[in-house]
C-alpha cells in the first residue's frame, strides 16, 4: 500500500510554492486583438487570498483589475480592452493545499490595413515572482518582426518544460510589427536547466507531500513521511548558497568538542524550525505578508550575522597571529589554546544565522498538515527536517576535522599556523555572499 501511494505523486507547484505566474497569448487579427491572460498561483499565494463569493463574480472582478494593468498601442495609440470572458478554478496542490488558476480573455479593436508597430506590457501583479511569458501570432495577418515566439514553451502555464525551475522565463514586453498578409515565425524561447541535486530532492519533497495530504494518515505513512523530511533537510543543509556548511567547517577549525557541535546543530535545529513556525503563522493570518519578501529579508539578515562573525573572527586570529610572533620573538613561552570559553558564543549565533532562514518546502508541509487538521504532525515533519540539516553539519564537521589531521601530518602541516585566519576568511566570504544573493532575489 505504501509503494503504491508512494508512486502517486501529488506534486508541488514546479514553479515553487511562492510563486504567481503569468502567461499572456497574443492573437493579431485584421480587425482586433485577442488577448488570453493567465494567472497560476501557487500553494501559498492562493491559501493567502481566499475567494469569497462565486468564483465567476471573483473572476469578473479580478480580470477587470488585469484589464486595467494591460498596457498595448498600436501605431502609437493605445488599445481600448474589453473583457469577454473570465474564469477561476482550484487545483490541487502539495500536501493537501490547493494551487489557483485565473484566466482572463480580452479584445481590443485594431485595424490592420498597413505595417503597425504594436507594444504590449502586462504590469498585473508585477511586484511578484514567478514564470512570466508572451506569446503573439497572426491570423490574416502577418507579423514581420517580433520580440517573442509564437507558440507557448509551457502549455500556457499547464506543462512547465522539467528543465527549467532554477531561473524561470522572465518576459514582461513584447514588440511587435504586424502587417496585412500571412506568415511570420516568432522569436525563439530559450528555457534554463535545472541541475539533477535539484531535480531529484524535488522529487522526494513532492513525495513528502503526497503523503502528508492522503487522506488516511496510518502510522507508516507517518514514519515514512518524517524520514523523508530528514533526508530533505539534510540535504538542504548540504546545498550551496545556504551558509550552513561553512560551520562544519569552523567547528573543524576551532577544534571544538564534540558537545560544542552538538549545541551547534541543536541550536539550527531549533532556530529552523522556530522560523517555520513562526512564518507559518503569518502567512495563514495576513495576505499582505508577501512570503518570499520574508526570506529574502531573512537571508540578508542571516549573511550579515555570517559576515560579521567572519570579521570577528578574522580580527582575532591575525591579533593573535601578531602576539603569537612578538611573545616568541622575546623568548616567552606561552599556551596554544586561546579562547576557548570565548569562540562558543560566536558559534551560536553563526547557528543562528544558518538556521533563520525557513525552507519553503518545510513551510508548505506544515501549512499543508495545519489545513488537515494535523497540526502536531506538521510539527513534528518541520523538526525532522531541523535534525537532518544538523546530521549534515555533524558529519561536516567530523570528516573536515578528520582531513585536517591528515593534513597536519603531511606537507600540509605548515599551513597550521594560518588555520584561523583561513577559516575566518571563509566565514566572511560565505557571509559576503548569502548576503549578496538575498539581495539580488530582493531586486
Amino acid at each position: 500500500m505504501i509503494a503504491a501511494l508512494v508512486a502517486t505523486v501529488l506534486a508541488a507547484h514546479p514553479l515553487g510554492n511562492f510563486s504567481v505566474n503569468h502567461y499572456d497569448g497574443l492573437t493579431i487579427h485584421r480587425d482586433r486583438v485577442e488577448h488570453v491572460a493567465i494567472v497560476d498561483s501557487a500553494e501559498i499565494p492562493t491559501l493567502q487570498q481566499p475567494v469569497s463569493g462565486p468564483a465567476d463574480a471573483h473572476a469578473r472582478r479580478a480580470c477587470a483589475e488585469l484589464r486595467t494593468a494591460v498596457h498595448a498601442q498600436a501605431g502609437g495609440r493605445p488599445l481600448g480592452w474589453r473583457v469577454a470572458e473570465a474564469s477561476f478554478a482550484y487545483q490541487p496542490g502539495a500536501a493537501g493545499l490547493r494551487t489557483s488558476r485565473l484566466t482572463c480573455r480580452l479584445t481590443a479593436p485594431l485595424l490592420v490595413d498597413r505595417p503597425l508597430a504594436l507594444t504590449f506590457a502586462n504590469s498585473y501583479r508585477a511586484d511578484t515572482s514567478g514564470w512570466r511569458e508572451i506569446t503573439a501570432k497572426g491570423q490574416g495577418v502577418r507579423l514581420s518582426a517580433s520580440t517573442v515566439p509564437a507558440g507557448s514553451v509551457s502549455g500556457e502555464l499547464r506543462d512547465y518544460p522539467d528543465d527549467l525551475l532554477s531561473s524561470p522565463l522572465d518576459v514582461r514586453r513584447a514588440n511587435l510589427t504586424v502587417e496585412p498578409g500571412e506568415g511570420g515565425p516568432g522569436a525563439e524561447a530559450t528555457v534554463p536547466g535545472v541541475d539533477v541535486v535539484t531535480r531529484y530532492t524535488g522529487l522526494l519533497a513532492d513525495r513528502l507531500n503526497t503523503l502528508v495530504g492522503a487522506d488516511r494518515l496510518t502510522v507508516p505513512l507517518g514514519l515514512l513521511a518524517l524520514l523523508l523530511s530528514l533526508v530533505l533537510g539534510a540535504v538542504h543543509a548540504a546545498m550551496p548558497g545556504h551558509g550552513k556548511t561553512v560551520m562544519a567547517a569552523y567547528l573543524a577549525g576551532q577544534r571544538g568538542r564534540l558537545r560544542d557541535a552538538v549545541t551547534v546543530a541543536a541550536t539550527v535545529t531549533a532556530t529552523h524550525t522556530a522560523g517555520v513556525l513562526v512564518l507559518g503563522v503569518l502567512v495563514t493570518v495576513t495576505a499582505a505578508l508577501t512570503g518570499e519578501a520574508v526570506l529574502g529579508w531573512l537571508g540578508v539578515v542571516s549573511g550579515l550575522i555570517i559576515a560579521l562573525i567572519g570579521v570577528g573572527l578574522l580580527r582575532s586570529a591575525l591579533r593573535h597571529r601578531h602576539s603569537h610572533e612578538h611573545g616568541h620573538g622575546h623568548g616567552h613561552g606561552h599556551g596554544h589554546e586561546h579562547g576557548h570559553g570565548r569562540w562558543s558564543g560566536g558559534v551560536v549565533a553563526l547557528a543562528v544565522a544558518g538556521g533563520l532562514v525557513p525552507s519553503p518546502s518545510a513551510l508548505v508541509v506544515l501549512l499543508g498538515a495545519m489545513a488537515l487538521g494535523r497540526t502536531a504532525f506538521g510539527v513534528m515533519t518541520v523538526v525532522c527536517y531541523g535534525l537532518g540539516m544538523a546530521l549534515t553539519l555533524l558529519a561536516a564537521a567530523l570528516a573536515l576535522r578528520r582531513l585536517g589531521d591528515l593534513a597536519l601530518v603531511g606537507r600540509l602541516g605548515r599551513l597550521r599556523p594560518y588555520g584561523a585566519a583561513m577559516t575566518a576568511s571563509l566565514v566572511l566570504l560565505v557571509g559576503a555572499g548569502v548576503t549578496l544573493r538575498a539581495v539580488a532575489a530582493l531586486a
